[in-house]
């Protein structure tokens, strides 16, 4: 793996022994796909149906579990010419027996085939003579409940027996017209591209190449995954979850916190409102930390599933999917075998738990690791919960399929895994991607790749980690169209490639992805009529078990089918009970704060989806707790999480950030993040509060007393206490540290909001001035807050 510096932030890189590759899972569309549909049916006969009486006085022979026998080359190609043209119903097959087939009959074979349902298609008016005769002809047609994903392969045994049977089909969708609300552009055959509003897309030749400039590299036109053409039809579901396993994610990045996964409250352990896991620390966050690459995990997560069309920087294959960030490497990217199995054992308890998992993406391979049996079984423990392992080839420039060289878990080459190798913006294989035809299964986008990096960054890397996100976000993708299985999936898009010189003897497929060819409305042109989104899991309040006044309520979007784009929030106050509900006047946005006539109700959120097809039904979050009542309520104003950067109080300078007080109180203390740095000594810090002044900070409202901080101390939450409480009506406030006149013996941390922070030097002997003054603004977004009271 490389890093490019560019126009986005990016970090140093350097050559590692270890070799990232990414993991992705595939779906695809209505098992409109020949290799999806169950394909492999053994060879040999069954018995007969046993007393079935039809026309001649014979019964249908075979039926369709393991012993039927495969179907002939060309059955095979006439369904891939059939399956092409439209995509279909899932779980629903369309047949019409021949006149005078007995009932028996029909029921016999309908077991055989592993029909769960049967009820008549179009009811003929058989009171009267015309319906009768009608009947007579043509005979009776039925609609059959199928197991989703085996249409195809009820069809193909229905269609066989031709004795018994006049036509057996899938259940096609139709569409008269198409309608999105992004802009549309030419792009080679089939569907046309939908080009997202984000301001840097362009950067992202992997999902639409035009022959574009990139970082200094020029393309070729048409030599990318198809993603642009896909998203005519689907731009993803967040009910579609990929595990991620890597160095974690930066959650709080504004192009993926939309997009990342958000506990519910006890899966794996882990509190409400956490993001997922760290192997490496033993708790539940996961936020990225790597210095290597400066946001592998991120970067990954970015390719994946950076959220479209939001005028934001970039946008991943998937606009809309729930990334589930499991870090099971440090910040130097190393890990060990248990570590990763036990990263991939907590997202299969996950997924057991209800979460819905469908691909895991791994994206770290070590030179020279030897077979593991462990993790070659945990792969399989994946399989048989439903979940495709996408993992790389290896950035070593060398052949998989050599055993001397074979990279580790590519080389396990498990029936639910797919191993991807890595192309560039020429469809050309880099020097450094591993290959193995009969170790590697695809290529996929990942040379010169722009994506998300930690702090909010965005920045180049390239390797097997690039190629492999980019297959787990297009499988992703793929099922956000259409459910099926996890080996129907892998076919789906193995079966779909773009077939290349390049790459033949070389991959076992010879090709690189195509997510549009692995979804046929995609790859005809044709797109089914969308329905509006239904709700597939409730939305969630954070903070809903102990509720006051002046706290900040916020709701997830919950989980839907349809591939929602856009999401409408209304508040509502409920009695103590919970029941006679009504929405709150102007409490329409994702968060709420909990005002003064909340006190004695409690509160919940209905969130309604729209998607092109229209707005679904609102989907109503449980009740929170009774809102505490009268008198004194202590609540926060500021950053209460520990940020993932971090630096040093300089000596005499002052430094705040703005936050907003939501209703009148009385803060009694400021709250930093303090730890230890190489510097001894001690540190002499005091809180301070200034007024906003037309987005800037003013007067000087309130100076804590004196805090000392000595370089002995441990890291942990250091409280700057008022000697007597500051009242401030509700408004915008600058709170900040005060610095003496020793230099780096405290060190604090903080996340990076662009333009969060204005600082300027001030002698800490003349005290804090008033007004705040001149000052120089960073994204430096302190770990620091005020505690207040009401009432």
């Amino acid at each position: 793996m490389r890093l490019f510096r560019g126009k986005f932030r990016g970090t140093r890189g350097a050559r590692r022994v270890l070799a990232l590759v990414a993991l992705s899972t595939i779906g695809a569309v209505g098992g409109a796909t020949a290799a999806g549909a169950g394909a492999g049916v053994a060879a040999g006969a069954s018995p007969r149906l046993a007393g079935a009486r039809s026309v001649g006085g014979h019964a249908p022979k075979r039926g369709i579990s393991g012993a039927d026998r495969r179907f002939t080359a060309k059955e095979r190609a006439a369904f891939a010419v059939t399956q092409a043209r439209a995509p279909f119903s899932r779980g629903i097959v369309l047949v019409g027996f021949m006149p005078n087939v007995s009932a028996r009959a029909q029921r016999q074979l309908e077991r055989r085939a592993g029909v769960r349902w049967s009820r008549p298609l179009g009811l003929v008016a058989r009171s009267t003579g015309a319906g009768r005769r009608l009947e007579r002809r043509l005979g009776l047609a039925f609609t059959l409940g199928v197991k989703a994903g085996r249409e195809l392969v009820v069809v193909r045994f229905l269609r066989r027996e031709r004795r018994w049977v006049r036509f057996a089909e899938p259940n096609y969708l139709m569409r008269a017209s198409a309608v999105s609300s992004a802009t549309p552009a030419a792009a080679g055959t089939g569907a046309s591209a939908t080009i997202p509003n984000d301001p840097s897309f362009d950067l992202v030749w992997a999902s639409h190449n035009t022959g574009q400039s990139v970082n200094g590299v020029t393309g070729v036109a048409g030599a990318d995954d198809g993603a642009a053409r896909a998203w005519s039809v689907t731009t993803g579901s967040r009910s579609i979850v990929i595990g991620e396993v890597d160095t974690g994610v930066d959650y709080n990045h504004p192009d993926l916190a939309a997009n990342i996964w958000s506990n519910p409250g006890g899966i794996g352990g882990c509190a409400a409102g956490t993001h997922g896991y760290n192997v490496v620390a033993g708790n539940c966050d996961p936020l990225d930390d790597d210095t290597t690459y400066g946001g592998h995990g991120s970067h990954v997560a970015g390719i994946m599933g950076a959220v479209g069309n939001n005028g934001i920087g970039v946008a991943g294959v998937n606009w809309s999917t729930t990334i589930l960030p499991v870090k099971w490497l440090n910040s130097q990217l190393w890990g060990s075998t248990s570590q990763l199995i036990s990263a991939l054992d907590w997202i299969v308890k996950a997924k057991q738990a209800g979460v819905n998992i469908r691909v895991v993406n791994d994206s770290a391979t070590f030179y020279g690791t030897a077979y593991s049996q462990a993790l070659s079984d945990e792969i399989d423990l994946l399989g048989a919960n439903d979940i495709l392992f996408v993992t790389a080839a290896g950035n070593s420039g060398e052949d998989n399929d050599n055993p001397q060289y074979t990279r580790y878990p590519c080389g396990y080459d498990r029936p639910t895994e797919i191993c991807v190798t890595a192309t560039d913006q020429s469809d050309q294989l880099p020097s450094y991607a591993n290959w193995g035809v009969n170790t590697v299964d695809l290529a996929a986008p990942g040379d010169n790749i722009s994506s998300t990096l930690r702090n909010g960054g965005y920045g180049y890397i390239s390797g097997g980690s690039m190629a492999s996100a980019t297959v787990s976000g297009a499988a992703a993708l793929i099922l956000s169209a259409d459910d099926m299985s996890t080996t129907a999936l892998k076919a789906d898009i193995l079966d779909n490639v773009d077939p290349l010189p390049s790459l033949s003897g070389l991959v076992r497929t010879g090709g690189r992805l195509d997510v549009c060819k692995a979804i046929p409305a995609c790859a005809t042109g044709a797109q089914a009529p969308p329905a509006p989104p239904v709700s597939t899991g409730v939305p969630v309040v954070s903070g809903s078990a102990s509720v006051s006044v002046g706290q900040t309520l916020s709701a997830s979007t919950g989980s839907w089918s349809g591939s929602p784009s856009s999401y409408a929030y209304a508040w509502e106050r409920c009695d103590s009970s919970g029941g006679s509900c009504a929405a709150i006047a102007g409490a329409s946005g994702s968060s709420y704060v909990v005002a003064a006539a909340d006190v004695g109700a409690t509160l919940r959120v209905a969130v309604t989806a729209s998607n092109a097809g229209g707005a679904s039904s609102p989907a109503s979050s449980a009740q929170t707790a009774v809102v505490a009542g009268s008198g004194p309520v202590t609540a926060t104003f500021g950053t209460t999480s520990v940020g993932s950067g971090s630096d040093t109080f300089y000596a005499d300078r002052k430094r705040v950030n703005a936050y907003s007080l939501p209703v009148a109180g009385s803060v009694t203390k400021l709250s930093v993040y303090l730890a230890p740095t190489w510097v001894s000594g001690q540190q002499d810090l005091e809180g301070v509060i200034y007024a906003d002044s037309g987005g800037a900070p003013g007067a000087l409202l309130g100076t804590t007393s004196q805090f000392v901080f000595s370089s002995s101390d441990a890291a942990g939450w250091y409280d700057l206490s008022f000697a007597s409480p500051v009242s401030l009506p509700a408004g915008t406030y600058w709170i900040g540290v005060f610095s003496g006149a020793s230099s780096s013996v405290a060190g604090f941390a903080y996340n990076w909001v662009a333009g969060s922070r204005d600082y300027d030097v001030n002698a800490y002997g003349s005290g804090p001035t008033d007004p705040f003054g001149s000052f120089t603004t960073d994204g430096e977004q302190m770990s620091l807050y005020a505690t207040y009271t009401t009432g």
